[in-house]
């Protein structure tokens, strides 16, 4: 009987209530982003702590950490141009990849020993391209 008046009664509230709606949408937003910032940056913090303990106790049991990449900043492959890195920082059992600044496999330390991919065929084909070096 009263339906059309209740709807009336109820939009009219409605469009009472939507300039206090509006303005908290982009707020929910902000906020949603915002603690999405915060879990960011707490795994991150988690990920520093526990590198931090790894790397206190490689030091104190006397073991040093052994890398097995290596990225050459200042060079970019070219068969014209033999970058040689020092192989002297190295282990003779280790086994180093060697990168340019692109992230492009050009050679191999083994045994204390250079081994470029143009020198040494089939150096590369194993091994996967890491990520370009940005410069800001």
């Amino acid at each position: 009987m009263y339906k059309k008046q209740l709807y009336l009664a109820l939009a009219g509230v409605g469009i009472c209530i939507l300039p206090v709606i509006i303005p908290l949408v982009p707020k929910l937003g902000a906020y949603a982003e915002l603690q999405r910032l915060k879990a960011t940056e707490e795994l991150e913090r988690s990920r520093i702590e526990e590198r931090a303990k790894t790397s206190d106790a490689l030091y104190e049991a006397g073991v040093m950490p052994t890398t097995r990449k290596l990225r050459i900043t200042n060079y970019f492959d070219s068969a014209k141009r033999n970058p040689r890195p020092d192989t002297t920082l190295y282990l003779d059992d280790e086994i180093i990849d060697v990168f340019d600044a692109t992230g492009r496999c050009i050679g191999r330390i083994e045994e204390g020993i250079w081994k470029w991919k143009y020198k040494a065929k089939g150096i590369c084909k194993s091994v996967q391209n890491i990520k370009p070096v940005r410069k800001k």
